[in-house]
């Protein structure tokens, strides 16, 4: 483990922002063992990739998209079970990565997509050619501490050694935010120390930290399981509610040699993301009986249940539009950074807008 403070300016390091996007898309989850999960290199239609053909007889575009494994990530998982990605004539090849390889990856447009967060804007900004293009919703990063630690507020965190999963990540970047709306400074008032998501509570408990945040489903497990005290969260707590933690990203070059598969996946990304606002229960069972998420079903589905599902693309470029705004304020965007342009090329209107099916 390792105190951020050691390095006088920790937002700028590119090791930190190579770990920074941390579980390798968005909203956490196991990222350790690229293409290692239950539906790796699984495909979405079952007649396989070469004779694969949508409602019609039109062949199927050949994807390759990118999860971790959270909760957060179930518009992946659906699309998929549920066959949205086939609608839009789409087959998908799903793999589990590490974000080293992804980034390798979906820069070349060897993978096509993922679901990605906030925390992206750092590599765009330094020359990484991908595209969001949809919010999904918001919740799934929760910051907590033990019951008895006497901390009630995030202005109680002066002074105290918070964990995350990674450095540089978004929920250290919520966190840094919600500090300095608070009156604190996230690199003087506070330390970080880096955990693997699980290890989180442990490193609590023994008081090497006095509380942390972390995506789901970590944290509510915290809360369930050791009845942890929730001080922050994304999906409760204002600006971050009114915005989107989890949207769709898109290799940039496939939104510039072949826009309509971009749409499509974003379509039916967005799709999926409303299916799941409405279908909580039956999307928890997919995401723990397929064993996308290491989690059960009861967590699953009250974590789901919390989320705000607000599909969009204006919205979304609304979200990003604030999160360059404080990236660039927190130190973490470079200072000469021009944010109108660093959105004009973060951001792809793939489609006009989501209004729904």
């Amino acid at each position: 483990m390792y105190n951020v403070f050691a390095k006088k300016r920790w937002w700028l390091s590119s090791a930190a922002v190579v770990m920074a996007v941390g579980v390798l898309s968005g909203c956490g989850g196991k990222n350790e063992n690229a293409a290692s999960g239950p539906s790796a290199g699984a495909s979405s239609s079952p007649e396989g990739s070469a004779s694969a053909t949508a409602a019609g007889g039109k062949a199927l575009k050949k994807v390759t998209f990118a999860y971790a494994g959270g909760t957060c990530e179930a518009p992946i998982y659906t699309a998929i079970e549920k066959g949205f990605f086939k609608e839009e004539g789409l087959d998908v090849e799903l793999i589990q990565q590490d974000f080293e390889t992804l980034k390798s990856g979906i820069a070349s447009g060897k993978v096509d997509g993922t679901v990605g967060n906030f925390a992206w804007f750092k590599p765009i900004e330094q020359g990484l050619d991908v595209k969001l293009t949809g919010g999904l919703h918001a919740g799934c990063i929760q910051l907590v501490t033990p019951s008895d630690s006497g901390i009630a507020s995030v202005k109680d965190l002066k002074g105290k050694t918070i964990g995350v999963d990674v450095i540089g990540g978004g929920p250290q970047i919520t966190l840094s935010i919600a500090l300095k709306q608070n009156g604190l400074d996230p690199q003087a008032d506070v330390q970080w120390r880096a955990y693997p998501s699980q290890q989180l509570s442990t490193a609590a408990d023994k008081g090497e930290i006095q509380a942390f945040i972390v995506w789901d489903p970590a944290a509510q497990q915290a809360i369930d399981e050791k009845k942890y005290v929730r001080l922050l969260s994304n999906g409760h707590d204002e600006p971050f509610k009114s915005g989107y933690c989890c949207y769709s990203v898109i290799s940039g070059k496939v939104t510039e040699e072949d826009p309509e598969k971009a749409a499509a996946i974003t379509r039916a990304l967005l799709r999926a993301a409303e299916w799941v606002g409405n279908n909580t229960r039956e999307t928890a069972e997919i995401e723990t009986n397929k064993k996308y998420v290491p989690a059960d079903v009861a967590t699953n589905e009250a974590l789901l249940a919390d989320y705000h599902w607000k599909p969009g693309v204006k919205t979304a470029e609304e979200s990003a539009k604030f999160f360059i705004k404080y990236q660039k304020e927190l130190g973490i965007l470079d200072s000469s950074t021009d944010e109108s342009e660093l959105l004009e090329r973060a951001f792809f209107k793939a489609i006009p807008d989501f209004n729904g099916r």
